[in-house]
């Protein structure tokens, strides 16, 4: 079984052996530009790019390691991204930039002036629907690299225009001190920026600033309905597809305790904003990151930088504003892996020490790893979620944790880590605004979770990007014979079809009805896709009891008000 913190990492490993492939920094870039790629004329300056080839051999053309902002270097370390500025000569726009700074083998090929874009066209004087992919890692890991995650060869066999970026992660995109100097959110707020930068000089490529279609997986998908509550986003996007992921979850969020650990560890001071900050940017990013990684001690599936609620990215928490109907109220693809993270634990299989610890002192892990606040000291164990979400999942009964039962086990990663917050989204966005909901029951012949045997156990998270966009963390990329490729034709066509009308459609999906009061439909995206009724409510319902949105002013919690307002007008109408 291979190991396993985050399903990211698995891509570090497999770098290891295409280092030479990637290690394409502008600096050394040594390729030159195809003469019959058109040289594109900005409000910033030209940008020159390169030919590539799509799966089914169409040519389109290639503007990569496009820088956006300012690097975040020294002062401006653990600041707001600044926009570039304008240059003189023509960018010579032809490969990859360097990957945002993160844990594992790839720093060879790293650097913090990352905060560059790729842009993926065909047709430079037309009017295209734009799609920009926020791509996923914990908020510590991955980037927009069009190698190894964010490969345009799929979607660019349609006529849409693609862009991927880069953004600050970890530390370095999520430290706070909670205070207006130092309020965190960098890394979402490169996002904006590239965002905006997306609205001003997309039409250059051939795109419609008009029609913006954001996408995100697992931390990316976060991103996208973090973007859906933000008021700094409003207007740069029409559309939003969201793959594993939703920011309204339960997560205890505590960047400030991140923050003063790694501080300490570093032998910085803890407290005052200014000393912590100006302490920290002299510090190589390689040892920030290296620290960071320290605090992963069993590979568990987790999420320790998040977003902060600061007033201006984020005005309140997101289920909150979800509720309220306070979001950029666009239409939505949500959608989750049937497995999710049911087998992210399986490489513990072998640590018995570890599972009988985990089973019996559940209670003290469970908030760590799945992320709410403890709880009182006070509390009868009947009253404590961990006894709930032991007894719901595992039984009463059950006293070990071995391998007949790390699969059940992993379902609550599955449901605390992602399946609830995105369940939850759907829930209150649907009122507002059209939601094509689904679940990916494909099991494919290429998996980031194989067995012992190295056969695909299920669909798990991030399994179903493969379809998406080619990238080397699955492999090579497809042809056109691959058992599999029926998928990428259909995920291709709905993700397309969605980004240019605002309804999914492909030839071999009858009909996928958005969500709606009566109509609890979902696209059971498997060998067939066909409609059916919403998964695990009974899983999901645990965690509404368990962590209930935020109290309105008055002081029910917004579900109870909806009922308390249909008795109330229940009893106005017999009277």
């Amino acid at each position: 079984m291979k190991a396993l913190w985050f399903v990211f990492i698995f891509f570090n490993i497999l770098f290891s052996q295409c280092i030479a492939q990637i290690k394409t920094a502008e600096e050394n870039n040594e390729e030159d530009p195809d003469p019959g790629v058109p040289v594109v004329q900005t409000s910033l300056g030209k940008i020159r790019g390169k030919m590539l080839t799509t799966l089914y051999g169409k040519l389109f053309y290639a503007y990569r390691g496009i820088r956006y902002a300012k690097a975040p270097v020294d002062d401006l370390r653990f600041k707001a991204p600044i926009p570039v500025e304008p240059w003189n000569d023509t960018l010579k726009a032809t490969s990859d930039s360097l990957v945002c700074p993160q844990p594992g083998v790839l720093q060879v090929v790293m650097s913090e002036d990352c905060l560059k874009l790729n842009v993926f066209t065909k047709n430079v004087t037309a009017r295209l629907p734009v799609m920009v992919y926020i791509h996923g890692g914990a908020n510590v890991l991955g980037s927009g690299h069009s190698l190894y995650e964010a490969g345009p060869q799929y979607l660019l066999d349609h006529d849409v225009v693609m862009v991927a970026f880069n953004y600050r992660l970890g530390a370095l995109g999520f430290l706070s001190t909670q205070t207006a100097e130092y309020p965190g959110n960098y890394g979402y707020l490169d996002q904006v920026l590239a965002l905006q930068w997306v609205s001003d000089h997309i039409s250059h490529f051939g795109g419609d600033p008009e029609s913006v279609t954001i996408f995100g997986m697992s931390a990316g998908s976060m991103a996208v309905s973090l973007h859906l509550a933000s008021p700094l986003s409003k207007g740069l996007f029409h559309k939003a597809i969201l793959m594993s992921g939703s920011a309204t979850n339960h997560y205890d969020i505590d960047n400030i305790y991140w923050t003063r650990k790694l501080a300490k560890e570093l032998s910085c001071p803890q407290y005052h904003p200014s000393d912590i900050v100006e302490c920290l940017r002299e510090i190589s990013w390689k040892t920030i990151v290296n620290k960071c990684a320290e605090w992963e001690p069993y590979s568990f599936v987790n999420m320790k930088w998040n977003y902060e609620v600061d007033g201006k990215f984020l005005p309140e928490h997101p289920s909150k504003l979800f509720a309220e109907g306070k979001f950029n109220k666009v239409p939505m693809i949500v959608g989750f892996a049937g497995n999710e993270l049911d087998f992210s634990v399986q490489h513990q299989e072998n640590n018995t020490r570890l599972l009988h610890d985990l089973a019996v002192s559940f209670d003290m892990y469970a908030p760590e790893i799945f992320l709410y606040k403890p709880e009182s000291s006070n509390l009868t164990p009947d009253q404590l979620k961990s006894k709930r979400i032991w007894n719901f999942y595992m039984g009463s009964e059950t006293k070990e944790l071995n391998v007949s039962n790390l699969h059940t086990f992993g379902e609550i990663f599955s449901d605390a880590i992602l399946g609830h917050g995105i369940h939850r989204l759907v829930s209150l966005a649907n009122k507002d605004t059209p939601v094509y909901y689904y679940r990916t029951d494909y099991v494919g012949h290429r998996s980031l979770y194989p067995d012992n045997y190295g056969q695909s156990q299920g669909v798990g998270h991030a399994d179903d990007l493969q379809y998406v966009m080619p990238g080397l963390w699955y492999g090579t990329q497809m042809s056109e014979d691959n058992p599999d490729i029926f998928m990428v034709k259909r995920m291709t066509q709905l993700w397309t079809t969605f980004a240019t009308t605002g309804k999914p459609t492909a030839d071999d999906v009858k009909e996928w009805s958005p969500v709606g009061d009566s109509n609890l439909a979902i696209l059971y995206n498997g060998k067939s896709a066909e409609m059916g009724q919403w998964p695990y409510t009974e899983r999901y319902q645990l965690w509404d009891e368990m962590f209930p949105i935020e109290k309105s002013g008055v002081g029910c919690h917004l579900p109870i008000m909806g009922i308390i307002t249909i008795l109330v007008l229940s009893i106005w109408k017999l009277s």
